[in-house]
C-alpha cells in the first residue's frame, strides 16, 4: 500500500443515521439495468459480436454519471425542491448503491454462456470429433435435446421466437444452480469484508472514480449536493488528464475514419526483430497502451506495481534461459501454473491472517444477531446458513446429475480459494482488467494433480464430460467478477454511509434481475439473429469468442479420453515453484521492514502467460509514482492523483462509450475492427 492510499481510507460507519433502501433506487437500480441489458449488451452482441466491458464497468460508470449530472441540475437550479418526495435529488448513499447494483449485475451475463458450451458440442459435432456423443451425456433438464431447437439458435428460428416450452427445465436446473453459486459468491465476500476495510484498511484502487464522481473520499455527509461538481469536475489537473485521454481516442477515431491520419496503436509489438536465438525466445513482447490500467495504476501500491513487471521480465528470462539451454517441455515455463501454486500461497495466507477474526465470527455465529455484526450484509449466523446451504445445494444437483461427491467437493474448493484470491486482488489492487487469477483452472486444477486417467476412473466417460461443463465457470470469470463486484459494493456502504444490508440486497435484486436478462437474451440473440451468423458484418460470423473457448475445451475432452495420462508431476513441480516463491515473499513482507516486492505481484505477472497487459502500464503508474513521490513527496503524489483518473474518465468516456457503445454498436459496426478498444480485457 502506498502511503498517500493509507491515508485516504474511509472509518467505517456505524448503524446509527445510516442511508437504508429505498423503493425509488430499487426502481432505478432496476430500470438501469434493464437499459443495459437490452440498450447496450444485446445490441452490441449483435452488432460486433461483442458485449460492453465488466471491468470497468462502463455501462454503470455512464448511468452513474448522468445521474449525477442530473442531481447536480436539481440541486443547482432549485427545481429538487419544488418536487415531489419520489422526484427529489438522490442521496450519495442511493447513487452508490445503484451503481453497485448495476455492476454486480453486469457479472451476471457471464452465466448465460453456459447456453453457448453445451449447444457447442451438438452443433459443431462431426463423425471425426465425435463431440455429439457428449452432448447426449447431458441430462435433458441441462440442455433441450430436440435437433430443431437447437439448430435454430445457432442460424435463427422462422419466426424469430424463442421457443420456450424446451428451455423451461434448463432455466429452472441452471437458474437455480447460479443463483446458489451468486449467495455463495456473496457469503465469501461478506465474510472478510470486515477483515479487509476496516483491520487490513485495503484501499480499493478501482472505486476511486466513481466516488469521486459522487463527492470524493473526504465527503462528511451522506447526502448529494451541488458542491459535486465544484470539487472533482471542476479540479484542472482532472481535465488535464480528461484532455489527454481524449485526443488519444480522438486521433485513432478519425484514423478509422480516415486511414491517412496517424493513430496511436493499442499494441505496440517490439518482437518484430527478435528472429534469431536467444532473443527470439523471448518472443512475445508488447507494449499496452492501456489508458484505464495506467491511470488505475497510478493508486496501487508501488510494491505491487515493482513486482508485477520485474517478475513478467524475471519468468521471461528464465525462459529464454532454459530454452537456449536446449530445454523445450510443451508449455515452459509454465506460466499459469506458477500463478495458480501462488494463489494457493496467498490463499492460505490471507485464512492465517484472518484467524483473529473468524474467531470472533465463530462467537457471533453461537450467540445469533448481535450489536456487533448488526450492520453486517447479514448477522454471521445468517451468513453462514446462506453458504453453507447454497454449497450443500449446488453439490447434491452436481452429484444427482451424474458427478462422484469426491470430485466435487475438489472442484468447490479450488473454484472458492481462486475466488477468494480474486476478490483479494480487486480489494487491494484494483486492476481494471477481468481476468485476476489464472482463468479457466477451477477446473484444470483437479486434473493436473490427479491425472486424466484417474479422473476417467472415477467418473467414467459421462462423468468426465459432465465435468468439464463446469469449466464455463472459470473461463467467464461469473463466480469470480460476482464477488468481487459484492466485495466493492460493501465497501461503498461505507463511503456513502449506507447500511450494508441495504447495499447487499440491492445487489441481490439486481443479481436476479441481471440473471434472467442474460438468460433472456442469449436465447433472444439466438433464435432471432442465429448465433452462428452475428458478427457477419464484421467477419466474425461463428467465431464467436465463447464458441471458441468451447470448441477448445471440447477438444481438450476428446484427446483426455482417447489419451488418458497420470498426474502432470512436471506441472505439480511449477505448481510447487509458485507456491514456494510467492510463500517466500509474503514471509519476507512480514519479517523485512520496507521489502519491496509483493506476492499478489508474482500472481499477477504470470495469470495471462507469456502475453501480459498488465507489465508495460503498470511500469509506467510505478515510474510515474517513484517520480512524483521522489521530488514531490505525498503532497505531489495526492495532487497530481486527478491527472490519472480523469485519464480513466476520458478513455472510458471517450473510447468506451461514444466509440465503442455509440459509434460501432449503432452507427457503423463494421468500423469497429480499424480500432480495437477492449477495456477490461
Amino acid at each position: 500500500m502506498t502511503q498517500a492510499a493509507a491515508q485516504i481510507t474511509t472509518a467505517p460507519a456505524t448503524p446509527q443515521g445510516l442511508v437504508h433502501l429505498t423503493a425509488r433506487s430499487v426502481v432505478i437500480a432496476i430500470i438501469l439495468t434493464v437499459a443495459i441489458f437490452v440498450g447496450i449488451t444485446r445490441v452490441g452482441f449483435i452488432q460486433i459480436n461483442w458485449v460492453p466491458y465488466m471491468v470497468p464497468p462502463v455501462p454503470a460508470m455512464l448511468f452513474l454519471l448522468i445521474l449525477t449530472g442530473l442531481n447536480a441540475f436539481l440541486t443547482r437550479t432549485g427545481l429538487g425542491n419544488r418536487l415531489p418526495a419520489a422526484f427529489k435529488p438522490l442521496s450519495r448513499g442511493e447513487l452508490l448503491m445503484i451503481y453497485a447494483g448495476m455492476c454486480v449485475a453486469l457479472a451476471m451475463e457471464r452465466g448465460g454462456y453456459v447456453i453457448h458450451y453445451l449447444l457447442t458440442a451438438k452443433y459443431f459435432a462431426t463423425e471425426v470429433n465425435g463431440w455429439e456423443n457428449f452432448f447426449n451425456f447431458y441430462p435433458k433438464y441441462w440442455i433441450p435435446q430436440d435437433s430443431r431447437v437447437i439448430l435454430q439458435w445457432f442460424e435463427t428460428s422462422p419466426d424469430g421466437q424463442v421457443p420456450w416450452s424446451y428451455w423451461w427445465p434448463f432455466l429452472a436446473w441452471w437458474g437455480g444452480f447460479s443463483l446458489l453459486l451468486i449467495a455463495a459468491m456473496m457469503s465469501i465476500s461478506a465474510f472478510f469484508r470486515r477483515q479487509w476495510t476496516e483491520s487490513e484498511r485495503l484501499t480499493y484502487p478501482l472505486l476511486f472514480l466513481p466516488i469521486e464522481m459522487t463527492g470524493g473520499l473526504d465527503s462528511k455527509s451522506g447526502g448529494m449536493s451541488a458542491s459535486v461538481a465544484s470539487g472533482f469536475f471542476s479540479n484542472k489537473l482532472m481535465w488535464i488528464g480528461f484532455g489527454l485521454a481524449t485526443a488519444f481516442n480522438l486521433l485513432n477515431i478519425l484514423h478509422s475514419f480516415f486511414p491517412g491520419m496517424p493513430q496511436i496503436r493499442t499494441t505496440i509489438p517490439l518482437d518484430e526483430n527478435l528472429t534469431d536465438p536467444p532473443w527470439r525466445y523471448l518472443r512475445p513482447i508488447s507494449l499496452s497502451m492501456a489508458l484505464e490500467v495506467w491511470g488505475l495504476g497510478y493508486l496501487v501500491s508501488g510494491e505491487v506495481l515493482l513486482s508485477t513487471w520485474l517478475f513478467y521480465w524475471f519468468i521471461k528470462i528464465v525462459k529464454l534461459i532454459g530454452l537456449s539451454a536446449g530445454y523445450r517441455a510443451v508449455g515452459f515455463p509454465f506460466y499459469q501454473e506458477l500463478s495458480a501454486g501462488g494463489c494457493i500461497a496467498v490463499a492460505g495466507f490471507l485464512m492465517y491472517v484472518a484467524r483473529p477474526h473468524f474467531r470472533q465470527v465463530w462467537q457471533d455465529i453461537i450467540k445469533g444477531p448481535n450489536q456487533h455484526d448488526a450492520n453486517e450484509a447479514m448477522p454471521f449466523r445468517y451468513l453462514a446458513i446462506v453458504f453453507l446451504a447454497s454449497t450443500v445445494g449446488m453439490v447434491y444437483m452436481l452429484t444427482t446429475a451424474g458427478i462422484p461427491l469426491t470430485l466435487v467437493v475438489f472442484f468447490f474448493a479450488v473454484l472458492y480459494m481462486f475466488v477468494l484470491v480474486a476478490a483479494r486482488i480487486r480489494a487491494e489492487v484494483g486492476p481494471p482488467v477481468t481476468w485476476t487469477v489464472p482463468y479457466g483452472f477451477d477446473t484444470i486444477v483437479p486434473q493436473h494433480f490427479l491425472g486424466t486417467r484417474a479422473m476417467q476412473h472415477m467418473l467414467g466417460p459421462q462423468g468426465f464430460v459432465l465435468y468439464n461443463a463446469l469449466f464455463f465457470i472459470g473461463r467467464t470469470v461469473f463466480a469470480h467478477a460476482t464477488a468481487q463486484y459484492f466485495t466493492d459494493g460493501l465497501r461503498l456502504a461505507d463511503v456513502g454511509h449506507v447500511h450494508r444490508r441495504s447495499i447487499n440486497s440491492m445487489m441481490i435484486i439486481t443479481c436476479v434481475v441481471g440473471l434472467a436478462l442474460a438468460y433472456w437474451f442469449h436465447l433472444d440473440v439466438g433464435y432471432k439473429y442465429g448465433q452462428g451468423l452475428i458478427g457477419a458484418k464484421i467477419g466474425r460470423a461463428g467465431t464467436g469468442w465463447a464458441m471458441s473457448w468451447s470448441k477448445g475445451n471440447y477438444n481438450l475432452i476428446r484427446n483426455a479420453l482417447d489419451k488418458p495420462t497420470g498426474p502432470d508431476f512436471l506441472r505439480l513441480a511449477f505448481y510447487a515453484a509458485g507456491f514456494l516463491f510467492t510463500t517466500g515473499l509474503t514471509i519476507a513482507r512480514t519479517r523485512l521492514t520496507a521489502f519491496p516486492l509483493h506476492p499478489l505481484g508474482f500472481v499477477m505477472a504470470t495469470l495471462y502467460g507469456d502475453h501480459s497487459p498488465y507489465w508495460f502500464p503498470f511500469f509506467i503508474a510505478w515510474l510515474a509514482q517513484r517520480l512524483a513521490l521522489r521530488y514531490g513527496g505525498l503532497p505531489l503524489y495526492r495532487k497530481t492523483v486527478p491527472i490519472f483518473l480523469g485519464l480513466v474518465l476520458g478513455h472510458v468516456l471517450v473510447g468506451g462509450v461514444i466509440w465503442r457503445i455509440i459509434i460501432n454498436y449503432f452507427i457503423d459496426p463494421v468500423i469497429s475492427s480499424r480500432y480495437y478498444v477492449n477495456l477490461g480485457g
